[in-house]
């Protein structure tokens, strides 16, 4: 897959660009910003891709609303342009719970299959 996206970003670069790229070289414009954009989606990837492997696909789904939840609660308090409301704690309470049910167990008090 990831040979199949290069090829094709390459095609897409090349006719929308073609002419700037082979005047000006492809890494024209590049800054640390860039570098580091890209560095985080390798490396995003690369971590997705090891956490599915030695902690499955449902550890995946938590982990990834859980990366949500952190991601807004930081943009609220660090670059504060988002005003989390009612439905978003509400949100962030129920997948947090499911997390925590689903990593320790059911309950003793509740009467689920697995618990006998």
């Amino acid at each position: 897959l990831g040979l199949f996206g290069s090829a094709m970003a390459l095609m897409v670069a090349t006719f929308q660009d073609g002419p700037t790229i082979f005047h000006d070289g492809f890494h024209k414009g590049y800054n640390i910003r860039v570098v580091s954009v890209i560095l985080m989606n390798a490396l995003g990837g690369l971590l997705c891709a090891v956490m599915l492997k030695y902690a499955g696909a449902t550890h995946g789904c938590f982990s990834t609303a859980l990366s949500i939840i952190v991601t807004c609660i930081l943009s609220s308090v660090l670059l504060q342009d988002f005003v989390p409301d009612f439905l978003f704690v509400l949100g962030t309470a129920t997948s947090i719970v499911a997390s925590l049910v689903f990593a320790l167990g059911c309950p003793s008090w509740t009467p689920c299959a697995k618990c006998g």
